[in-house]
């Protein structure tokens, strides 16, 4: 099923953001804003979503670089530094290094400066300009230790470990945005919410479209609530491509929360044997959503033939049923 946020995120995308663009936040962690905010809590991380989406073609995502995460800890945004291959110190700093030809002391420039002048602390000559040759090394300022090539090391501002990069979590990041399929995909969800809330308000219900209902303590994002206060009816809608057994057993026990109807409307027609059995006991109400937007009572039961009442007998079910029915 998709939930309220993704179906909210998707139209935002349709009607409003072109896309949804990556941005660095508070210790280099990868934060898509815009997308979070349109999400609710329960729907996870907002960079799992766009990732299924882009995985079923509703998003196409356009690389845009690379972050690497803690496998410690599992924080984003490690920072890059070069660490002493001796004693993995990353106090190990580019330094002019200077060695004394005749007696093959290298070390820190600096090592050889005296007030009267330049003295080799090796042999303790007392040395001309020219009796050094220089180049630029790395020194490590734990150990001491000179080198010329230093580690590469990914380093976690969390927990402060650091690691080769081949050891850390690599994730490609993305900007993403709605395919043409993923449009219509959206669209074809959008309509089937919108269709459903028109009739149960041509019912006189009162309906709130993209909602959210207090449950026991807990609170739900809906598609569709709708509530008849004078003869104490509810319904509340979950959209979805495909419905299965697990997210409308999920779905039903909301709105038993809530002592409404559960009404679940597929954008497929099809839906698994479990649902289907749900609906012929009347836990539910199943309806399809139709390309030319309207709703249908007949469903398929995976591949199988055409199930359901007809429209009236279904949708004049959902909006009449009884109160003590919902309870």
């Amino acid at each position: 099923m998709v939930s309220p946020g993704e179906l909210r995120l998707l139209i935002e995308l349709s009607e409003g953001e072109d896309e949804f663009t990556p941005e660095t936040g508070p210790g280099g962690a990868v934060e898509y804003p815009t997308a979070a905010r349109l999400l609710d809590e329960r729907d996870g991380e907002v960079l799992d979503v766009l990732e299924r989406f882009a995985t079923r073609g509703v998003l196409e995502g356009e690389f845009v670089s690379k972050v690497y995460s803690c496998p410690e800890c599992s924080e984003q945004g490690m920072q890059y530094t070069t660490a002493c291959p001796a004693c993995e110190s990353a106090h190990a700093v580019e330094t002019t290094v200077a060695e004394h030809r005749a007696c093959g002391l290298a070390a820190p420039e600096s090592y050889f400066e005296r007030e009267d002048g330049l003295v080799c602390p090796e042999c303790e000559t007392s040395l001309r300009t020219d009796d050094l040759d220089r180049r630029e090394q790395y020194v490590c300022k734990e150990c001491e230790e000179v080198f010329e090539t230093p580690e590469h090391r990914l380093w976690c501002r969390e927990c402060l470990y650091m690691f080769p990069p081949e050891e850390t979590i690599e994730r490609a990041l993305y900007r993403y945005r709605l395919t043409d399929d993923g449009r219509e995909w959206t669209e074809r969800h959008r309509v089937a919410r919108e269709t459903a809330a028109d009739s149960l308000e041509e019912r006189r219900f009162e309906v709130s479209v993209d909602t959210t209902v207090e449950g026991e303590g807990t609170s739900h994002p809906v598609h569709v609530f709708a509530e008849d206060p004078l003869m104490g009816e509810r319904r509340v809608v979950s959209v979805a491509e495909r419905p299965t057994g697990e997210r409308v057993e999920a779905f039903c026990e909301i709105a038993r929360e809530v002592g409404a109807h559960p009404i679940v409307i597929t954008t497929t027609g099809a839906v698994s044997e479990d649902v289907a059995e749900r609906a012929d006991a009347a836990e539910l109400t199943l309806l399809s959503a139709r390309p030319d937007g309207t709703l249908d009572s007949e469903y398929r039961v995976g591949e199988g033939a055409p199930r359901g009442q007809s429209l009236f007998q279904r949708l004049t079910a959902a909006v009449d049923m009884p109160a003590w029915k919902t309870q």
